[in-house]
This record gives structure tokens, C-alpha cells and sequence, in this order.
């Protein structure tokens, strides 16, 4: 009769066992699933991230090349502007030469004779 008291006492003791085991699974099966919607959540934050993110990159080279291609025009638009100051001075030496020709002539042409009188 004791035998089987402390049998039933053990049987007891165990399913009481299996029943906290069974309760401690279900948890832990909630636990990974509240973590697996927490992992889902936060890919989908990250991806909206990265897209957000990629679509910034993109518009940023898009600004950069706007800005180089302006760089460019401008470049060459002061290269034209050097071209000209160039031809400009070229220009201006060459009427300075004349300026100093004339001048130079009408000095000669001032010490002739007929003006010395």
C-alpha cells in the first residue's frame, strides 16, 4: 500500500512536472514568435530606411551632375572671355603702336622747317 502511495505521490510530482514543462514551452513559443514579429518589424524598418536612404543617394549624384555640367558651361565661358581679353589686347597693342607711330611722326613732322619759324 505505501508503494504504491509513494508511487502515486511520484506520478503526481512528475505530471505536475510535465504540466510546468508544457506551460514553459507555450511560453517560450510565445516568446519566439512576439520575437519573430519583432525581427519582421524591424527588416521592414531598415528596408524602408534603405530606401529612403537610396532614393536621397540618388538624388544627391543627380544634384552633383547638375552642378558639374554647370561647372563645365562656366569654364567655358571664361575660357571664351580669355580668348577675347586676348584679342582685346592684342588689339590695344597694336593701336598703342599706331598712338606711338603717329605721335612719333607728328614730332618729326612738327621739327621740319617750314614749322620752326
Amino acid at each position: 500500500q505505501k508503494n504504491l502511495e509513494t508511487g502515486q505521490k511520484n506520478l503526481e510530482v512528475g505530471f505536475q512536472g510535465l504540466v510546468a514543462g508544457q506551460k514553459s514551452l507555450e511560453a517560450g513559443q510565445k516568446n519566439l514568435e512576439t520575437r519573430q514579429t519583432n525581427l519582421e518589424a524591424g527588416q521592414q524598418r531598415n528596408y524602408d530606411l534603405i530606401q529612403k536612404n537610396g532614393i536621397t543617394i540618388e538624388q544627391v549624384a543627380s544634384d552633383v551632375k547638375a552642378i558639374a555640367e554647370g561647372h563645365g558651361v562656366l569654364l567655358n565661358a571664361i575660357e571664351g572671355v580669355k580668348e577675347s581679353v586676348r584679342e582685346l589686347d592684342g588689339k590695344i597693342e597694336v593701336t598703342n603702336n599706331v598712338v606711338k607711330e603717329t605721335n612719333r611722326m607728328l614730332k618729326e613732322h612738327i621739327r621740319q622747317p617750314a614749322h620752326a619759324a
